[in-house]
């Protein structure tokens, strides 16, 4: 019965250290995907926020290089004559202008500020292709066109925005030149907070306006192989692309604190199950005070009482059942010879297989000195109850208790009486089982 119980107890907590590790990762998984899930949105905020204010950023000086276009559409020499006043105010305005330069017939002329941009003077687009491209471009779309990013001649990188200007606008077939308002480009990514991702999982592509046919020149190509999000950064006659992916991991700090989190409730299962444990033993302490045998550990005569009051009950013309009356013959021989101790384990030999030699659904108890019971459900006669005694008896009776240099042999008495009447009480079958045990146990004296 111990046995049994152990390996009942041990499938249980098996079963619940399963369900509360189970439950426990699946509150952890949850939490570690609600923080990505907010990690991530974040991500994208920051991204989204940023791309409007880089928009914002160059839009607005695009927009100022655009009205010194215009004054040098409508008179290309004065304007020329009044360089310095016209690139002095549009730098003093404008926020990321790095420099201006006009370029007749498509050669530089002027740059302002004139300082460290003397090499790029007199520089003829038509001999660097890279270039003369762009300045092609916009004079196609007879408007601006942004090229780059890419590195200048004089030293750094730079956004440069190319205006065509025309003498006979707005038809637009006189050529006249070229505008080229260079952009800083590190303060424009500083500024809209681009540069402060530099770490994040973030690149931007669409070099000279061309979107996602364009090469990458922020952060890292591989980014736009397996992109989480996509947006469109809106360029004049054009566009750029940033993508982004989504992390995967969440950061170390919080991990650890998952893990807490996880050998807590770990921790609170393991407490409960160790509670409640403890509830069922003192229950199991008490039941057994109340219910079990102390010497052999089966049922004793208040629990077999209970039982039988209950089968009487349901069994009112249902289906009978057995009660078996074992009584140990010489018991105080045993002890008188031997000792009580002897006698001890005497009992508990019969009790141990008495319950080894019945069914599982069969109650064995012990009611008291040498005196056994079995409770024998589903029994159809007092035959076939008969014949189940008769097999329990002669299993015990070839055990032996080994004492010293004694053998031991147990010698049982038995009565059976089946409950198979409406009329019949718990009284009445434990009168039959005790009278036909004592018939049994007169047949077996010598005469």
């Amino acid at each position: 019965m111990k046995k049994k119980q152990y390996i009942i107890g041990v499938i249980v907590f098996l079963i619940y250290s399963v369900v509360v590790y189970q439950a426990t990762s699946a509150v952890v998984g949850l939490l570690k995907e609600r923080e990505l899930t907010k990690q991530n949105e974040r991500l994208r905020e920051v991204v989204s926020l940023a791309k409007s204010k880089l928009e914002a950023e160059l839009f607005r000086d695009v927009f100022l290089a655009d009205s010194l276009a215009t004054v040098i559409t409508i008179d290309p020499q004065l304007a020329i004559q009044n360089w310095t006043e016209l690139g002095e105010k549009l730098m003093s305005k404008s926020t990321h202008v790095r420099n201006v330069g006009i370029a007749p017939n498509d050669v530089i002329l002027l740059n302002y500020p004139p300082q460290g941009n003397e090499r790029a003077i007199g520089l003829d687009f038509r001999s660097t292709p890279n270039q003369y491209r762009t300045v092609l471009k916009a004079r196609e779309l007879q408007d601006v066109f942004l090229s780059g990013p890419l590195e200048l001649v004089q030293g750094g990188k730079a956004v440069i925005a190319r205006f065509p200007v025309f003498n006979d606008y707005p038809v637009n077939n006189d050529y006249w030149g070229s505008i080229s308002v260079v952009i800083d480009y590190p303060s424009l990514m500083e500024v809209s907070g681009f540069a402060d991702l530099s770490d994040e999982p973030v690149a931007i592509r669409g070099v000279d306006a061309e979107g996602m046919e364009g090469a990458v020149f922020f952060g890292d190509q591989q980014i736009f192989e397996d992109t989480d999000f996509t947006s469109v950064i809106n360029i004049p006659n054009g566009e750029w692309v940033v993508g982004a992916q989504f992390d995967t991991e969440i950061p170390v700090t919080l991990s650890r604190q998952l893990m807490a989190l996880r050998i807590g409730l770990l921790m609170i299962g393991f407490l409960i199950f160790a509670a409640v444990f403890a509830l069922w033993r003192s229950y199991r302490v008490v039941r057994r005070f109340a219910h079990e045998d102390e010497l052999t550990g089966l049922y004793n005569r208040r629990f077999v009482m209970a039982h039988l009051d209950k089968l009487t009950e349901l069994n009112q013309g249902k289906q009978a059942f057995a009660v078996v009356n074992i009584d140990l013959n010489g018991f105080k021989e045993v002890n008188d010879t031997y000792g009580h101790e002897a006698g001890d384990q005497l009992l508990r030999l019969v009790a141990h297989e008495i319950l080894s030699g019945v069914r599982m659904t069969d109650i064995v108890a012990r009611l008291g000195g040498d005196e056994f019971v079995v409770i024998m459900h589903r029994i159809k006669n007092e035959d076939s109850a008969q014949r189940l005694a008769e097999s329990l008896r002669q299993k015990i009776e070839q055990r032996a208790l080994a004492w010293g240099k004694a053998s031991i042999r147990p010698s049982l008495s038995i009565g059976v009486a089946v409950f198979n009447a409406p009329e019949s009480s718990v009284k009445d079958i434990l009168i039959r089982a005790d009278q036909a045990m004592y018939r049994d146990k007169a047949n077996q004296r010598p005469v």
